[in-house]
């Protein structure tokens, strides 16, 4: 691969430019005016923090949203020096030094978190409120916030930057907007309730992803995308929306081994794959350990640009290959589990469904034993495996 020889044959191939153009894309949409987070939480939805956080650092992000202030300190250790926002992970008393060592920007849920912060800092930083408009799970009551907001900037060392919420819709298109508006029209009244003071707010955000696109006049000053920006909207098919999904990622592996498996009375019963006659199989590197669904068995890879059918159930390392009609086929040859061979293409829509997996969920399943391979204008960047990173 490029010069580079990964120490097991199963891979992620992530492209970069594509997590640009996607950026882009979003950004063009919502106008010179609105500010863009991406949301990079859970390893960037499993793609890796590190090669997609500089990536969109250099794309002029206006903030990242993260899920873990792990996270976001792994970020500042490797050189990313943007506004990093912590979504809501921790208990903020506990880690309130690392936020101010790290400069990095709290959610704030309570009184006693703003404290926390505004004690540890020795001069005023940024923080965030969440205001709770009808998901239900954190964040300040609507009705509440106003009060709150007074009492929380009354403290010495802290000043507001940005309030959000977290739309409660988020199986697009399935669902009517109305909620979504609803959402919209308490949010706007907890921040026009603050007069003037609310007129100040550098960043206001509702819309996410779908919320973004279907709803332009939810955006305010502040999207947070995050499926857009990995590769997949979930309105891509409704007439009169952008198309914004350029995939991100491709799913590899090779033929490790090719062997002639005999039939007979047992080899039915027994043996990986159930036949009565001779048939030549191939051995896939990649498995339940690296994130393949078990539904994979009875479907089918890519192959010489060819579907090839999956000819067993899958084991934890390894995938069995049906190379009946691959007489060709040989070691180390190329297989594709995600993405485009020749004139054929597997989506992630398809794999999503066979698979039964939404969105992140078919993205973070894939594990670290897979590599990640980052690739920035056609050339080989960086390798992760086993979550250690090299730059090449």
């Amino acid at each position: 691969m490029d010069g580079y020889n990964l120490k097991r044959s199963c891979w992620l191939e992530i492209s970069l430019d594509n997590v640009r153009d996607n950026f882009f894309a979003f950004k063009k949409m919502v106008g010179p005016d609105v500010k863009v987070m991406p949301a990079v939480k859970a390893n960037a939805y499993g793609h890796g923090i590190v090669p997609c956080g500089k990536e969109l650092e250099a794309c002029g992000a206006d903030y990242l949203g993260m899920g873990s202030i792990s996270e976001a300190i792994k970020l500042r250790e490797n050189g990313v020096k943007m506004p990093l926002l912590v979504f809501a992970s921790n208990t903020i008393e506990e880690v309130a030094e690392l936020y101010i060592q790290y400069h990095l920007i709290p959610t704030i849920l309570s009184e006693r978190e703003a404290k926390a912060i505004s004690d540890a800092a020795s001069s005023p930083v940024p923080v965030f409120v969440k205001i709770d408009t009808g998901r239900g799970r954190l964040g300040v009551n609507a009705e509440e916030f106003p009060d709150f907001y007074r009492k929380i900037t009354a403290l010495p060392n802290l000043y507001v930057e940005g309030v959000y919420s977290h739309m409660a819709a988020v199986n697009w298109p399935d669902v009517s907007a109305e909620y979504g508006l609803w959402q919209y029209e308490r949010f706007s009244a907890a921040i026009e309730a603050l007069g003037e003071e609310g007129k100040k707010i550098p960043f206001c955000q509702l819309a996410n992803t779908p919320g973004g696109i279907a709803l332009p006049e939810i955006r305010m000053t502040g999207v947070c995308p995050g499926r857009a920006i990995w590769g997949y909207s979930p309105l891509d098919r409704r007439e009169g929306h952008p198309q914004l999904k350029h995939p991100i990622t491709a799913w590899k592996s090779r033929l490790i081994h090719i062997n002639q498996v005999c039939g007979g009375k047992f080899g039915e019963n027994y043996k990986a794959v159930k036949l009565d006659s001779p048939k030549r199989i191939g051995i896939m590197a990649g498995g339940l350990g690296d994130g393949i669904s078990p539904k994979l068995a009875g479907g089918y890879v890519l192959l010489h640009g060819r579907k090839a059918k999956v000819a067993s159930t899958i084991s934890l390392e390894h995938t069995i290959i049906d190379l009946a009609d691959f007489p060709d086929a040989k070691v180390g040859d190329e297989i594709v589990i995600l993405g485009r061979q020749g004139d054929e293409e597997i989506t992630m829509e398809q794999r999503m469904e066979e698979w039964g997996r939404g969105v992140p969920s078919f993205w973070i399943e894939i594990s670290s034993h897979t590599a990640r391979c980052y690739y920035k204008e056609g050339k080989l960047l960086a390798v992760s495996e086993s979550g250690v990173l090299q730059y090449i």
